[in-house]
This record gives structure tokens, C-alpha cells and sequence, in this order.
């Protein structure tokens, strides 16, 4: 018990020291803060005063540099007034040359506010100054341009920059001097490399770098020098690549070298505008693209766009010469000499068709007069394309926003002349003029004519696409847009109006031409015969090998889509009905109408290529028809009313009866319906 009594008072004893101590370093604490504070406040104040000191004494030091720089300026004066000059080695030493010209720029200063008249004479010392200035003027000028000689060395570089800025001060007159010398030296620098535009730029790049580092008005400067390399040497290039006088009478050039003008034009026009662009970061003046345009191509731009009017035309008219002489063809618009160049044609070619003697022989093989799908060529109609469409691009970029929906109206209006009027349309006139007619005795060939139409359609496809990628979107002027649209539609209507008519018409031979055949060929025996054929009718064979080899596929290749549809439609029917009119002239025995069923059949295979339902489906309807020529007379009445024919009109089908051979001996009309009208449902 008492060692935990004793151990207990060693604590508190311990505890009663540590808060002692820990009060004694609290108070001491207190005293150095409170000492620090005083001896920051003392040195605030003693800084503040230093400072203050320091002003005072800075002042000081600047007056008495004043002071004495304007005692020296006092006896430089002076002594310039009584000797006629000054001895001082700022002056006479040449390494001092820019402290003197300081100096010389405060004395200079002091003589313009001496009085010209009146008191004292200080022509003396105007003198001194003057001749002083004109000699350091002159050994900066000097210094400068053997340092523009080695620009690419820094040493020299600092002292052009330090002569230039001396001789940029108010009392010299030379500073301009040494800023167009600068200019012309790097107009003299060479400009390697085949594209100048490219050396033009890294000059301009590079000088700017050097008038960065020597000047102080770099942005007054390279404006200048700019205006001057587009003058001196873009205006030259242009001058000597551009002949003039090929814009002044375009009607005069040749082809090659109207087209050779017109991109050399567009090329250099693009590089000048794209390069003063590029440079225009060095002169923020918004005009000065329009001042290069106007002084280096105003003389040529205001030409433009009749030299490419004149361009087009002969160039258009140079390929469809070229092509019309490759192929051995003399063409001729004028209607009386085109019709006797075709009639000649057509003796010749009687000639060698009776020469020869055989007709089947001449199917395929016409002489080079005589139209065909060379009249009409795919590479003619890219050519154009490609012509006028360089020549779109030299619209857009040379035509001021004004006139360029007017020259792309004429570059359309070329463009349909010379492909549709003068080739497309010539090839469908020169086929008309001289197509096969109706009552033709010789088995016709359509086949150049359809290669006309699809190649026509080809090239209409690449044509209507020039004009909506290229033309119209390019016309910014609503009216111009609709005239350019109204002028296409009506071109293009009447080739539209002149192929369907030429298709009609050859829908026409054909069917003439079946008709030829059904009637040569087709014997009464065919049909009203005791014996069974085993094959269909030697007119059936004809008339399905006429289709099958010189008309169905004639027809898909060059028509296609809807058209081709229509067509084969249009065919289908007709040639239904021509076979109906030809089947209802003959009587028919039972042998005889299973002869047709046969020949039904085979005319049913051929028009399946017309991939037509409807067609089909008419020549199934004969099918039906043929029935009421076999049905035992007593069973008539059973299938009269019958799927398609309960269609047909009773009078018809009466009609159709009554071809049978055994109409009257077997009194079939007895066995018909009794009504006498039967309307299609």
C-alpha cells in the first residue's frame, strides 16, 4: 500500500512539472512572436524606405545623365557653330556610327526649333548636321545591303536589323531606300522548281521571315513585297502563256488552241487566287484578291466567255466530223442532198442484193451507206461529255457569280445542239429516211435501228445525269435554271416523240411482214388435209423463226425497262391479231383444226419470250377458240358458256363456227344457243 502512495505522488509531481513548463514555453512563445512582428513592421519600413531612396536616387541619376548628355549635345553644337564641325570620336570613329546617329537625332531635333530668321546665323551648323547625316545615312545604306548579301547569317541579319532601325528614325530619309532595295534583291532571288507558284510561295514564306527579324513594320512591308513578286513575275508568266489576241478573235484559233488557251487560263487563275489566298494571312486588305484579279486577268476574263462558246463549237464539231470520217459516212443536213444520197444508196444496194440473189444472204449485211449502229457512237457522246464538262469546271471558276449561270446555259445549250440536234437526232432522221417500208418484199431489218435506240438510251442516261450532277445545280439563277430545264425537256420530248414513232413503225413492218409470210406461205391444204402433219405449218415455222431470230432479242437488247414492256406488249397484241385475221380466212376440218392446235402451240412458245401474261393469255384464248373446230357438233352448247369463252361475243364465236368444214352438212347452227347476243362480261 504505501509503494502505490508513493507511486501516485512521483505522478502528480511530474504533472505539475509539465504544466509548469508547458505555461513557460507558452509565454515565451508570446514574446518571440510579438518581437518578430516589430521586426517585420521595421523591415517593411526600411524597405519601403530603400525603395523610396532608391527613386530619389534613380531620378537624381537621371537628371545628371540629362544634365550631361545636354551639355555634350551644348558643346557638339558649339563647336559645330565655330569650326564647321565636330571632332568628338562618336563622330569621326565609324564603329560608334549608330551612337552617333543618336546623338545626331537629339541635335537634330534642337536646330529645327532654332529661328530662321532674325538673331543669331546657325547656317553653319545646319550644315555640319546636314552634311554629318547625309555621310551616316550613306554608311548605313552601305552597311545594310553588304549585309542583305549574307542574310542567312545571323551576325548579319542583327546588323541589317540595327541599320534599318537607325535609319528608320525621323532625321534620315533612306529608311524607305533600304526597304526597296530589299524588295527588288528578293525579286532577284531564282525561283527553282518547274511549278513557279510553289517557289513564288516559299520566297514570300521566307522573306517574311527575314522582315520579321529586320524591320518593325513587317505587316506595312510585306503588302508591298507581295503586290510587287504578283506583279513582277505571276503577270510575266501570264503575258507569256496566254497570247492575247487568241481571246480577241477566238472565231480565228483552231480547236487545240482555243482548249490549250482556255486551260492554260483556268490553271493559272486557280494557282494566282489559291496562292493569294494562302497569303493572305500577310495583308489583311479584303480587296486584295480583287485587285489581282482585275490587274494580271481582267483582259482575259472579260473575253472568257465568248472564247469558250467558240471553243465548244468547233471542238463539238471536230469530233463529229472525225467520227463520221472514221466510219466512211458523208453527212449532210440538207434534206435534198441527204435524200439523194440515199437513194443512191439504195441502188446499190438493189444491186448487190439482185447481184448476189439471194435475199437471205443480205439479212445482216447492208452497205456502209445504209444506216446502222455506226451512225450513232457511245465514245462521240463521251467525248461531248467530257468537253463541255472541262468546260463547266472553267465556268465555275472564271465566271463572276453574274455571269455564270448564263455561260452554263450556253455550255447546255452546246451540249444538246451538237449531241442530240447534230448526232442522235441526224442518226434517227437518216434511219427514217431511209427505213424499210410497209410493203417491203424482202424480209425487213430493224436491228441498226434498235441499236440506235439503246445506244441512244445509254448515252441518254449519262447525258440526263450531266445535266443533274453538273449543269443544273451549278445555275444559281432560278430563271436561267428553268429556261435550261425547258430547253432539255423539249429536246429530249422530241427525240422521245421520233424514237417511239420509228419503234411503231417497226412494229408495223413486222407485222406486215407475218402477214407476207401467213399469206405466201400457208396452204388451204394446211388445214382442211385428212392426214395428221406431225409437225406445225411451214407458215407457222417461218413466222416463229422470223420472231424468235430477228425480232424478240433484236428488241431486248436496246429497249429496256417499262419501254420494253410496252413494246412486247404492243407486238403481242398486233401480232394476235393479225394471226386471228389470218386464222379466220381459212375452213378448217377436224384434221385440219388439230393442225392448228399444233401450229397454236408453237406460236404460244414464240410469245412466251415476249414475257408478257397478257399476250399469253390471248394466244391461250385462240387455244379455246380451236375447241369449238373439234367438239362433236352435240357438245357445243356444253362448252359455249365455258371459262374464256363465255367472254367473247356470241357473234364472234358464231362466226368462228362456222369454219368448220361441217358447219352445214352436219346443220351445227341448229345445235347453237338459240340468243343471238352474247356481250363480254
Amino acid at each position: 500500500g504505501i509503494n502505490a502512495e508513493y507511486g501516485e505522488e512521483i505522478n502528480l509531481k511530474k504533472q505539475e512539472s509539465f504544466k509548469r513548463k508547458t505555461k513557460e514555453h507558452d509565454q515565451f512563445f508570446n514574446v518571440v512572436d510579438s518581437q518578430y512582428q516589430e521586426l517585420d513592421k521595421v523591415i517593411n519600413f526600411v524597405s519601403t524606405k530603400v525603395v523610396h531612396l532608391g527613386d530619389q536616387l534613380k531620378q537624381m541619376d537621371g537628371k545628371r545623365r540629362r544634365a550631361l548628355e545636354a551639355k555634350e549635345l551644348i558643346d557638339y553644337i558649339n563647336e559645330a557653330q565655330k569650326t564647321g564641325s565636330i571632332s568628338s570620336p562618336i563622330f569621326t570613329d565609324v564603329t560608334n556610327i549608330h551612337e552617333s546617329a543618336r546623338v545626331l537625332h537629339k541635335i537634330t531635333l534642337v536646330t529645327q526649333d532654332l529661328p530662321e530668321k532674325g538673331g543669331k546665323d546657325f547656317s553653319r551648323l545646319q550644315g555640319v548636321v546636314t552634311r554629318i547625316t547625309d555621310e551616316i545615312e550613306k554608311h548605313l545604306v552601305q552597311d545594310f545591303k553588304m549585309s542583305l548579301h549574307h542574310y542567312n547569317d545571323e551576325e548579319h541579319l542583327e546588323n541589317m536589323k540595327r541599320c534599318a532601325a537607325t535609319l528608320n528614325q525621323p532625321c534620315f530619309q533612306a529608311y524607305k531606300e533600304v526597304v526597296d532595295y530589299f524588295i527588288e534583291a528578293r525579286l532577284k532571288a531564282p525561283f527553282y522548281g518547274e511549278n513557279i507558284f510553289s517557289a513564288i510561295k516559299d520566297c514570300i514564306n521566307e522573306t517574311s521571315e527575314i522582315v520579321s527579324k529586320v524591320f518593325s513594320d513587317h505587316d506595312t512591308i510585306m503588302p508591298k513585297f507581295i503586290k510587287r513578286i504578283f506583279k513582277d513575275k505571276i503577270w510575266k508568266k501570264v503575258r507569256l502563256t496566254l497570247k492575247l489576241d487568241v481571246f480577241d478573235e477566238p472565231e480565228k484559233q483552231s480547236s487545240q488552241d482555243l482548249e490549250q488557251s482556255l486551260d492554260s487560263l483556268a490553271e493559272l487563275y486557280s494557282q494566282t487566287m489559291g496562292l493569294s489566298t494562302d497569303l493572305s494571312k500577310y495583308d489583311n486588305d479584303i480587296s486584295f484578291a480583287n485587285d489581282i484579279k482585275k490587274s494580271i486577268f481582267c483582259s482575259y476574263l472579260s473575253k472568257y466567255s465568248d472564247t469558250e462558246k467558240e471553243y465548244l463549237l468547233k471542238a463539238s464539231e471536230e469530233i463529229l466530223n472525225q467520227f463520221y470520217n472514221s466510219i466512211k459516212h458523208e453527212k449532210n443536213l440538207n434534206s435534198d442532198a441527204l435524200q439523194v444520197h440515199l437513194k443512191n444508196a439504195k441502188t446499190r444496194f438493189n444491186q448487190l442484193r439482185d447481184n448476189i440473189g439471194s435475199t437471205n444472204n443480205m439479212l445482216n449485211n447492208e452497205p456502209s451507206e445504209m444506216p446502222s449502229d455506226q451512225l450513232l457512237s457511245v465514245n462521240v457522246t463521251t467525248s461531248l461529255l467530257k468537253i463541255h464538262e472541262r468546260a463547266v469546271e472553267r465556268c465555275l471558276l472564271l465566271s463572276d457569280q453574274t455571269a455564270c449561270s448564263e455561260v452554263l446555259k450556253e455550255i447546255a445549250t452546246s451540249l444538246l445542239t451538237h449531241f442530240v440536234a447534230n448526232h442522235l437526232e441526224y442518226a434517227i432522221d437518216f434511219y427514217t429516211a431511209n427505213r424499210p417500208s410497209l410493203d417491203s418484199r424482202n424480209e425487213p431489218v430493224i436491228s441498226p435501228f434498235l441499236t440506235i435506240v439503246g445506244n441512244a438510251n445509254i448515252t441518254y442516261h449519262s447525258l440526263d445525269k450531266f445535266f443533274n450532277d453538273t449543269i443544273l445545280p451549278n445555275i444559281q439563277n432560278p430563271k436561267v435554271q428553268t429556261e435550261v430545264r425547258k430547253i432539255r425537256q423539249t429536246e429530249m420530248k422530241r427525240i422521245e416523240e421520233k424514237v417511239s414513232n420509228e419503234i411503231n413503225h417497226s412494229i408495223n413492218i413486222i407485222i406486215n411482214w407475218i402477214k407476207v409470210i401467213l399469206k405466201s406461205k400457208q396452204e388451204k391444204e394446211d388445214f382442211n388435209s385428212l392426214c395428221v402433219a406431225q409437225s406445225s405449218t411451214r407458215a407457222c415455222n417461218e413466222v416463229c423463226n422470223f420472231l424468235n431470230n430477228s425480232v424478240i432479242d433484236t428488241f431486248k437488247g436496246p429497249v429496256d425497262g417499262d419501254n420494253l414492256q410496252h413494246v412486247m406488249m404492243e407486238l403481242g397484241v398486233r401480232f394476235h391479231g393479225a394471226l386471228l385475221d389470218h386464222l379466220l380466212q381459212y375452213q378448217y376440218s377436224i384434221v385440219g383444226a388439230l393442225q392448228l392446235i399444233q401450229d397454236l402451240h408453237r406460236y404460244k412458245q414464240t410469245v412466251q419470250h415476249f414475257k408478257e401474261p397478257f399476250v399469253e393469255e390471248l394466244f391461250e384464248g385462240l387455244n379455246k377458240l380451236t375447241q369449238l373446230l373439234i367438239v362433236e357438233p352435240h357438245k357445243l352448247r356444253d362448252i359455249w358458256d365455258e371459262g374464256s369463252l363465255a367472254r367473247i361475243e356470241h357473234g364472234f364465236l358464231v362466226q368462228f363456227v362456222k369454219l368448220r368444214l361441217d358447219y352445214r352438212k352436219s346443220n351445227i347452227q341448229s345445235k347453237l344457243p338459240s340468243y343471238s347476243a352474247h356481250v363480254k362480261q
